[in-house]
């Protein structure tokens, strides 16, 4: 079964984003439109595969910005004190953003 799934892996690495997206809408479609057939599980996979090549490329442009930044050997210097003589708060944490589809462009 492993051989299977890294050959489907490869056979999906060779196709781009951009095609592949130009899909989604169709297949979100169908997914939307609940029917017990074989179509719609299918549908529910193509969809599926569209999104993990994109999810691929997303964290691959991630970590490939993250490499090409210089390397810190310093330690991370302290937070500088305002003129009030206090600490500023630290900075809240990021916000993880929803995965949203090409569907409404505006929003995008």
């Amino acid at each position: 079964m492993e051989k299977v799934l890294i050959k489907l892996a490869d056979q999906l690495a060779q196709f781009d984003e951009a095609s592949l997206t130009a899909l989604m809408d169709k297949y979100e479609g169908l997914v939307g439109e609940f029917q017990p057939t074989k179509k719609w599980e299918q549908a529910v996979m193509v969809l599926g595969l569209i999104q993990v090549v994109r999810w691929k490329n997303h964290l691959f442009n991630y970590h490939w910005a993250e490499q090409q930044k210089p390397k810190k050997h310093l330690d991370t210097p302290a937070l500088p004190v305002t003129a009030s003589g206090k600490k500023p708060s630290a900075p809240e944490p990021a916000k993880v953003l929803p995965f949203r589809s090409f569907k409404n462009k505006e929003s995008v």
